[in-house]
């Protein structure tokens, strides 16, 4: 009869290990979500400040995860921590300060993949004085094996507020030979 008992304890014992903890609500899930991106949002930040403080170099190299690549106009991808170390020991950043604001955040549900994007601002000091520069970024984030977020994918895009000017006198121009050419019509 003892060993029956033991068997049915036993039993008892390992068919409880193998229950599914019951699915998070959705209220709950949508905390977490929500959780993860102020974090990612508040790493965005983080980054920038460290940019700001230390220098583009420097940020750059703690926020990359080990096989990260960063887009640049008129290059091919650098990627992997080391290339960007090798690549970014080759440009001195004391003559600029880059600075970003992120706009939106948002991750995977798994809580190890996000992205961010937003604008930046690259103010250069020059012989002439100050000079500022705004576009566009984007940025991949995944968790690293400390949980902690490291970019994976960096992009950006130059010319925010130039590109818009530079757009606008293109239709306008593109607006004046429609006008002209239908005036020599009439």
């Amino acid at each position: 009869m003892r060993y029956y008992f033991l068997l049915l304890v036993a039993i008892v014992a390992l068919s409880s290990c193998n229950q599914q903890a019951p699915a998070p609500s959705h209220e709950a899930m949508k905390a977490r979500l929500d959780s993860l991106r102020n974090d990612l949002l508040q790493t965005d930040l983080s980054f920038s400040q460290l940019s700001e403080q230390k220098g583009r170099n420097a940020a750059f190299i703690a926020f990359a995860a080990e096989h990260a690549t960063m887009l640049r106009p008129y290059s091919m991808p650098l990627t992997g921590k080391d290339s960007i170390i090798s690549r970014f020991s080759s440009y001195p950043d004391s003559g600029f300060i880059l600075t970003w604001v992120p706009i939106k955040a948002d991750v995977a549900r798994s809580g190890e993949l996000g992205f961010t994007y937003g604008t930046y601002q690259v103010v250069i000091k020059g012989i002439k004085g100050i000079d500022k520069e705004e576009g566009t970024y984007c940025t991949i984030w995944k968790k690293d094996k400390n949980h902690s977020w490291k970019f994976v994918l960096d992009s950006g895009n130059e010319g925010l507020n130039s590109g818009e000017e530079s757009a606008d006198k293109e239709i306008k121009a593109e607006v004046k030979m429609e006008q002209k050419k239908e005036a020599k019509k009439k």
